[in-house]
């Protein structure tokens, strides 16, 4: 992702002026995998406006859901769509809804992911089945009738997508984690029910494009979150559910924070609180009992001071007092961009 505006890896915490971000007419940008939560926190407050920002949020579980749908209709594998929903919300991290429709950004991510995991299909092809999914009961769109200006917009949004990424595509996903992982648990717990949890855990990976993990956390992590988390639920539903021991270091198994891996747990929870998946109670008991088990544990002794500040979600500290902000200007095509890949 692009390191310029206040996620440079040098810039202080408080600028002092808007000059101090936005100086000169040459920016670099290099993908970004992972965000911490103040990073994602002072991104969200660049946009200036808290009533946008419950917007987003909600049309960020509406809009993922879509792209499932679209991606089935067409007969994507769950890759595919688990990177066009990554994509969507690597796009809003820069940009608005306001000035964006989350709907043709959707169909934007399909094409770049379908092209990405080569399962490639035609633009028309895509818009067809968006028209289909968004109207069930209507007759199939004939692909002549697109007009040329959405397939322009479409064409468009893809060049914007493609330099928010900086041409960087490497994509991981939990789902080969998650059997890797439970395979090798089984290797030493034998009374593991692992089909059971293997199923849960990949319906958990699938959930979690949803949200913004994807972006937060390595894959492996996310994986070893949606195991325990999986485990946790299942034993929940039947008590005689053979799940994960609970005298097993996991953290050490799953080479994760223990903090990170209940993270992932909690933004799933939060999730399903949200669109009333399954019994809410239950849900709850299961996020306070995550919350118990981290104040007994207590703080992680080995992080540095300066990643605990960085992994905390706060309220940003930047402050921008003219109209523009440093998103304005790096979205604009005043500047000169130079792309910089990593060279492991």
């Amino acid at each position: 992702m692009s390191s310029t505006s206040p996620l440079a890896p040098n810039t202080p915490s408080t600028p002092s002026s808007l000059t101090a971000i936005t100086t000169g007419i040459s920016f670099k940008r290099q993908f970004k995998p992972y965000f911490t939560k103040r990073q994602l926190a002072t991104l969200a407050s660049l946009k200036k406006s808290g009533t946008l920002a419950v917007k987003e949020n909600a049309a960020r579980h509406t809009y993922c859901k879509f792209i499932q749908d679209v991606g089935k209709k067409l007969g994507f594998p769950q890759k595919t769509i688990s990177t066009s929903q990554a994509l969507y919300h690597r796009f809003y991290l820069y940009y608005s809804i306001r000035d964006y429709a989350p709907q043709d950004v959707s169909v934007t991510c399909l094409f770049v992911a379908s092209k990405i995991e080569e399962t490639i299909k035609k633009l028309k092809d895509i818009i067809v089945a968006v028209h289909s999914v968004k109207y069930p009961d209507k007759k199939e769109l004939d692909p002549e009738q697109i007009s040329d200006e959405r397939r322009r917009r479409i064409i468009n949004y893809e060049k914007l997508l493609l330099e928010t990424l900086s041409f960087d595509f490497q994509l991981r996903h939990p789902y080969e984690y998650v059997i890797k992982f439970i395979k090798w648990i089984q290797a030493f717990q034998p009374t593991l029910d692992s089909k059971r949890l293997a199923q849960k855990a990949y319906s958990l990976a699938v959930d979690s494009y949803k949200t913004l993990v994807c972006i937060e956390y390595p894959a492996h992590t996310i994986a070893a979150g949606c195991i325990y988390l999986a485990s946790r639920l299942l034993k929940d539903e039947d008590e005689s559910f053979q799940g994960l021991s609970a005298s097993e270091p996991w953290d050490q198994h799953f080479l994760s924070r223990m903090e990170d891996i209940e993270d992932v747990c909690q933004q799933i929870l939060d999730l399903y609180i949200a669109i009333n998946y399954r019994d809410v109670t239950h849900l709850t008991k299961i996020k306070i009992a995550l919350n118990e088990q981290a104040q007994l544990r207590g703080p992680d002794n080995i992080m540095d001071d300066v990643t605990k500040e960085e992994v905390k979600l706060q309220t940003s500290d930047w402050e921008f007092d003219s109209a523009s902000n440093p998103l304005d200007v790096v979205n604009t095509n005043q500047h000169t961009v130079s792309y910089h890949f990593s060279t492991c």
